[in-house]
């Protein structure tokens, strides 16, 4: 574990009150025969004994005992704690598991996605390997040549997902070759604290997509896609009736935010922001303490919603697909 990534109390404790540590990491400090002191590391399985991690047993007598302390760990905050490249890919990884394409093959470190024409994320190529062009595996121009064939024996548009600035060279080269960008975006994040809100409205939760969810936005064409992995259904209500809903992709400790839609009719209320706080609330309550989402550079409105609830950037990435002319 890299330094910084626990927190420690400000006091160290004496020999007493081991037993309610048990299960816990400790340091502790012991006595030397000779006069010094030495120190060991590790969860605590009784009151003499530490298991260190590599496996080693550690025994010690409680009359040894100088201080000790609790190791706590602090849960990494979104997106942090690793070189930039590495965190692009593991949210990157994280965003496809919960949208995940009902065909994925890989090329080397290239993955090719295809579902049947729904959603950009869901039917394109998605490098996951060092830069500049991902470790596909055959040399550029083959690799790419793959690619056109892949996406035409299914009749769909050939379309590399470019998460930038990792392969900014690779989307450079496309570019120079008769592609050319169709939609940029940007991938935000935020850590979910615990917080209160009040609302007048009612806020349903389900982990399956059932019909009154359906019947707000029409993805009946999605529900393959949303079946495929965790998730949690948040539908708002007035009067018994839906006027919002949103979906919450489910992995480990984050939750990944898609399908936000307000009846066009319950618009400028501020019920997006509503229900995504109330949809926080539910999640935090559930051990969920991270949230991403994706959003169109382009869509103003909807970055400056997600600036005022405290969502930040993270990386942009890049829709590239031929031109005309290719």
């Amino acid at each position: 574990m890299r330094l910084g990534d626990y927190r420690y109390p400000m006091k160290w404790t004496g020999a007493t009150g081991l037993m309610g540590h048990i299960g816990k990491r400790l340091t502790i400090r012991l006595h030397e025969a000779s006069g010094g002191y030495r120190d060991i590391v590790g969860i605590l399985e009784s009151p003499s004994t530490l298991r260190h991690k590599d496996g080693r047993e550690i025994t010690f007598s409680q009359n040894e005992i100088a201080i000790y302390r609790e190791i706590i760990p602090i849960p990494l905050r979104a997106g942090k704690g690793a070189p930039l490249s590495m965190r692009i890919i593991e949210l990157e990884k994280l965003l496809n598991s919960t949208w995940s394409a009902t065909e994925q093959i890989m090329h080397g470190q290239w993955l090719l996605r295809a579902s049947g024409k729904y959603t950009m994320r869901a039917n394109s190529v998605l490098p996951q390997g060092a830069p500049p062009f991902g470790e596909p595996d055959k040399n550029i121009d083959e690799a790419i040549k793959d690619v056109l064939i892949f996406y035409a024996v299914r009749d769909l548009e050939p379309i590399f997902h470019l998460p930038l600035p990792l392969y900014e060279e690779l989307a450079n080269y496309l570019l120079a070759h008769g592609w050319k960008e169709k939609l940029r975006a940007q991938v935000q994040v935020i850590d979910i604290s615990a917080s209160e809100i009040h609302s007048d409205l009612v806020l349903e939760v389900s982990t399956t997509c059932n019909s009154e969810w359906l019947s707000v936005q029409g993805d009946e064409k999605l529900l393959n896609l949303m079946d495929k992995t965790s998730a949690r259904y948040y539908i708002l209500k007035k009067n018994n009736n839906p006027v919002a809903v949103l979906r919450a992709g489910i992995r480990d400790d984050w939750a990944v935010i898609s399908r936000l839609f307000v009846k066009p009719e319950y618009r400028g209320l501020k019920l997006s922001q509503e229900l995504m706080l109330l949809a926080f609330e539910d999640l935090h309550s559930a051990g969920i303490t991270k949230a991403a989402l994706q959003v169109d550079v382009s869509n103003e409105p909807a970055i400056a919603l997600y600036k005022s609830i405290g969502f930040r950037k993270h990386h942009e990435y890049s829709y590239v697909v031929p031109s005309g002319a290719s």
